[in-house]
């Protein structure tokens, strides 16, 4: 195509690919969904319980109920988000995700507590991870791993907005800044959904930003249509697959030391090892710098060698990294736990996301997506009722981070069993 004198793919080539508003697009969101709600319920736990005659048990369930809420909601987001667009859902979740928080301002009641919280979390889900990641799925291929890895680390820079929170909570109470929550998440993410696209194709892409040639070589057309090529497996024949279920209960073996430790590091650090809660914020810190350093260059390696190899050592990481933990004496011990744990968990995160798509294709990747999270749900629900029920019963933590060491390590197992599905039928992207 020709527009004023010069073709259309040479005009292409020189703009930036859309592809990257979409990293942009999912790094802003989950910065949002990280900062105003994951990382925040501990804070708002804090004033709630000031606030309320409420157990600890009767807070921390809401944070149950949300887990185990997300993970039902999987397969039916999965479906929504491949049905409809990224776009339609993402708008959706936005919406109830606001209204979560307005109602959060408004509470009276722990019933009425756990009704916002649900709320907050139904929007977050839908205005989240599969959805952001069934787009970046659709729109990159060879530069997978680097596009996850990028839009992943707004994931990890919500862990720093923890400081700022505890400051405006003091200020303004957690009433208003549940108010002004949902306020921002319109204002901000409400227009970042609208660029969202969910493939490439009906815009006139190839993931990557890769466009044909105009040669007449026949050869070369061949080879390049043959490069657009990916594999391709139904739900159905995803769920038949070992590959699926390996997956899926090794990312859960994950989630299980991940939430575990979000939830008991720092009561750990003062409890056990007398390290103040300043002291253990900033170890976290550090955490949360290495983890982001990590998912920032995964991928410039990560699409060019074994990823499934990759993610097994990251799971043998996290063992040796709780193992540090589990028999610290001491906050220098604490801290090669966190670079190590760190490391771990940023370089894995995005490599279990992109592996899916390289397995099971982008057809029905979030629909598979969403019925994954049936099972990886259940290592974030169980992570820290099994750290506590530990803590509860010996008295200290350090056995429970020896026990998310095992699990981590089963991980390993999972995903080093977890090999290409057999099941793959190749597809061209053209059709």
């Amino acid at each position: 195509m020709i527009v004023n004198g010069r073709n259309d793919k040479n005009i292409r080539k020189n703009r930036i690919f859309y592809g990257w508003y979409i990293v942009a697009g999912a790094w802003i969101i989950q910065s949002l969904n990280g900062g105003l709600f994951f990382n925040a319920f501990q804070l708002y736990f804090v004033h709630l319980r000031s606030e309320f005659p409420w157990s600890r048990s009767q807070v921390a369930l809401a944070f149950s109920l949300s887990r185990a809420e997300s993970g039902l909601l999987g397969p039916i987001q999965g479906w929504a988000v491949d049905k409809f667009g990224t776009r339609v859902i993402l708008v959706i979740g936005t919406i109830i995700f606001a209204s979560g928080f307005f109602l959060l301002s408004r509470v009276q009641t722990l019933i009425q507590f756990y009704l916002s919280y649900i709320v907050i979390s139904l929007g977050a889900s839908l205005g989240g991870f599969i959805t952001v990641n069934s787009a970046l799925a659709n729109w990159f291929n060879k530069k997978r791993a680097r596009a996850m890895g990028f839009a992943a680390t707004g994931w990890g820079v919500s862990g720093l907005a923890v400081t700022p929170l505890v400051i405006i909570l003091d200020l303004i109470g957690w009433r208003d800044t549940a108010f002004w929550s949902g306020v921002l998440v319109l204002v901000v993410a409400i227009p970042v959904s609208l660029i969202m696209r969910h493939a490439p194709e009906p815009y006139g892409y190839y993931p990557d930003g890769q466009i044909l040639s105009d040669n007449n070589d026949k050869d070369s057309n061949e080879a390049e249509i043959a490069a657009l090529e990916e594999p391709y497996i139904s739900t159905r024949q995803a769920l038949k697959s070992g590959a699926f279920w390996y997956l899926s209960f090794g990312h859960a073996s994950a989630l299980v030391a991940v939430a575990g430790v979000n939830a008991l590091f720092i009561p750990h650090l003062m409890e056990n090892l007398s390290i103040t809660a300043v002291t253990g914020a900033s170890i976290f810190t550090l955490l949360t710098v290495v983890m982001v350093f990590a998912q920032a260059s995964i991928g410039f390696f990560g699409d060019r060698v074994n990823k499934r190899l990759l993610i097994v050592a990251c799971m043998i990481g996290h063992t040796i990294a709780l193992l540090f933990l589990t028999f610290a004496k001491s906050a220098g011990m604490v801290v090669v736990f966190a670079v190590i744990h760190g490391l771990s968990w940023g370089f894995r995160g995005p490599l279990m996301t992109s592996i899916r798509a390289d397995y099971f294709g982008r057809g029905s990747f979030a629909t598979i997506m969403g019925w994954s999270s049936l099972i990886i749900q259940i290592g974030t629900t169980t992570g820290p009722l099994i750290g506590a029920g530990i803590g509860d019963t010996v008295g200290t933590y350090s056995p429970a981070f020896g026990v998310f060491a095992g699990f981590t390590l089963l991980g390993a197992f999972f995903f080093a069993a977890a090999k290409p599905p057999k099941l793959t039928q190749n597809v061209s992207i053209l059709q």
